[in-house]
């Protein structure tokens, strides 16, 4: 008999979506949209912008997340996180 093995939820999954929670909180709060993409091309999600009088702005920002459960390779003595970027 053959078995297959199911697929699973891991906890990179869960972050995953935490981390994308978690920032559409603040664009929210911030009186703008987020926008997330099912596939994953690279990007995770785009914000769209809204004038003071809720008018649309034009222009579209993309975001790509990460997320991780070990942050002290990048926590300063200040206790600020720094990330690098290429």
């Amino acid at each position: 008999m053959i078995q297959f093995k199911r697929k699973r939820r891991t906890r990179e999954h869960i972050i995953a979506d935490l981390s994308a929670n978690h920032l559409e909180y603040f664009i929210l709060k911030a009186g703008f949209t987020m926008e997330k993409f099912e596939a994953d091309y690279g990007y995770d999600a785009q914000l769209h912008t809204y004038t003071e009088a809720g008018e649309y702005e034009n222009g579209t920002v993309y975001i790509q997340l990460k997320a991780t459960d070990h942050l002290e390779p990048y926590r300063l003595k200040s206790g600020t996180l720094s990330f690098p970027l290429d």
